[in-house]
């Protein structure tokens, strides 16, 4: 029996967060949606104190239904959660993702997967009054919904966009948790509905906006915008704000990525998708072109004959990009900047920002009056 091909077929099926650990406590294998919370290690400790060879559930309504059983050696944890949504106080929403009993039901398919067996389930539930993990306080809550959008929220648009521009579903679904957090909306409706289908037609226009810019055809991108914002009008309900907005923007994202790759070589492709994911960390094109399985030569011609410039400006032309949200909407300083871009220190990412802008990276931002 192949548990970890269970697991994921489970969770293919189900999106439930699934957590899997030794005795000894140590992680064998997780499998979440990345906008779902992690499992915090107090959290944790106390559930693996307690798990038993029943399934125990226990249900709160600050974080979901979790629920826990032992199998050969392999303590399961399965968590349906009730995420608070919240960025700079703008807008905050609790996603209950599954009932109580389609819950259950589900614990016992993936228990008879295992066992072959039918699931004992627990009377008592694992006491969690001492775990308030996942949302804030009322108080808190109310602290942040008079907290206006900071210049953080602003840099989170712009590099959850990039991920739309360039295609990449890694990239706008690492930026896009940032993106939501930070509530930039604000409050649009006194509605609840009303402002869930407000936050998502604002939400699709900056995709389509990001999407042309990438490369859709801006009639595509226009029908394909219709579409989402009318079957938005029409929907009774909205569960999972989260949820329902990332899914538009990742139909945005796939488009773009199919006209890039209808428009340049595979291999260009891939070389840029590399850059876009390994930014922070890639140094040259010999190492791009292992990664994309091809010679440096063979890469360095066709990308220049491709996009009209050599891979090294295109990584670098990626990098000022970076730089410029950085020292527009944060505060942090030039040197950590430079770190977090793939620069081994102030000194070259200034010399390379002033031969690429003719400015100091300083100058540009006091330019900004930011």
């Amino acid at each position: 029996m192949d548990i970890k091909k269970i697991i994921s077929y489970f969770y293919q099926a189900t999106s439930l967060s699934i957590f899997v650990f030794d005795n000894n406590k140590s992680t064998i294998l997780i499998n979440k949606k990345a906008i779902m919370p992690s499992l915090p290690e107090k959290l944790k400790s106390k559930l693996l104190a307690e798990i038993t060879d029943k399934i125990a559930i226990s249900t709160f309504s600050r974080i979901g239904s979790i629920a826990t059983f032992n199998f050969q050696g392999n303590n399961f944890i399965v968590w349906t959660t009730t995420a608070a949504i919240s960025g700079n106080g703008n807008y905050e929403d609790k996603i209950a993702l599954t009932d109580f009993n389609t819950f259950k039901s589900q614990l016992s398919l993936l228990y008879m997967a295992l066992s072959q067996n039918e699931p004992n389930f627990a009377n008592n539930e694992i006491d969690l009054t001492d775990y308030d993990i996942l949302d804030r306080s009322n108080q808190q809550s109310a602290f942040l919904n008079e907290h206006k959008p900071s210049h953080n929220g602003y840099l989170a648009e712009q590099q959850m966009l990039l991920g739309v521009e360039h295609g990449n579903l890694l990239e706008f679904n690492n930026n896009y948790v940032n993106f939501m957090d930070q509530g930039n909306f604000g409050i649009l409706a006194s509605s609840d509905l009303r402002s869930k289908k407000n936050i998502t037609v604002a939400a699709t226009t900056l995709f389509t906006r990001a999407a042309i810019r990438g490369g859709m055809f801006a009639e595509s991108a226009y029908d394909l915008s219709d579409e989402c914002i009318k079957k938005t009008e029409l929907r009774r309900d909205i569960t999972n704000i989260y949820e329902y907005t990332r899914t538009i923007g990742e139909r945005f994202v796939k488009n773009v990525a199919q006209v890039k790759r209808q428009n340049i070589p595979s291999i260009i492709y891939q070389a840029q998708e590399y850059i876009y994911d390994n930014l922070a960390t890639v140094k040259n094109t010999e190492e791009i072109s292992a990664a994309i399985g091809c010679s440096k030569s063979y890469l360095m011609h066709l990308f220049k004959e491709t996009t009209g410039v050599s891979v090294l400006n295109f990584l670098t032309a990626q990098r000022i990009l970076s730089a410029k949200q950085l020292l527009l909407f944060t505060q942090l300083p030039i040197s950590e900047i430079a770190t977090s871009i793939g620069y081994s220190d102030q000194s070259q990412l200034s010399r390379t920002f002033k031969s690429v802008t003719g400015l100091s990276p300083l100058q540009f931002r006091k330019n900004q009056h930011i």
